[in-house]
């Protein structure tokens, strides 16, 4: 699968039990319908996508589905993210889970998302460099 900002072939990670696909040029990150609760540890479903459908149409393509994603900002954040209307698959930036994680909503996952991908990102800008 290649990542929708710079077609770089993407990597799958696994935290947790839960594959993350993972783009090591950009650090941005795709996950699978469902996945993000996982990651949260919410029972709830966390984005719906109907709050996205007046939301603009991304630039950025699906890279399950090849279709074009909506974009919008993440509830109770000021984050923006990229959705897949087919799917429900989610886009993030790097750094965006992060931010996300750190809400009030998600004390339960913080401390442990915000230490993976920390080490994640430290890692791999540490290989750039060599």
């Amino acid at each position: 699968m290649d990542c929708p900002v710079c077609k770089t072939p993407m990597l799958i990670l696994e935290y947790q039990q839960i594959e993350i696909d993972y783009c090591p040029s950009c650090q941005g990150i795709w996950l699978d319908q469902g996945e993000l609760e996982l990651l949260l540890k919410s029972e709830n479903s966390i984005v719906d996508l109907s709050n996205f459908s007046n939301h603009s149409r991304s630039n950025r393509r699906c890279p399950r589905c090849r279709k074009k994603m909506v974009k919008g900002p993440f509830p109770d954040s000021a984050v923006e993210v990229d959705i897949c209307p087919r799917d429900s698959g989610i886009w993030l930036d790097r750094g965006e889970i992060e931010q996300i994680a750190g809400g009030k909503k998600f004390q339960a996952a913080r401390t442990d998302i915000q230490r993976f991908f920390k080490e994640l990102f430290q890692y791999n800008s540490e290989r750039k460099e060599d």
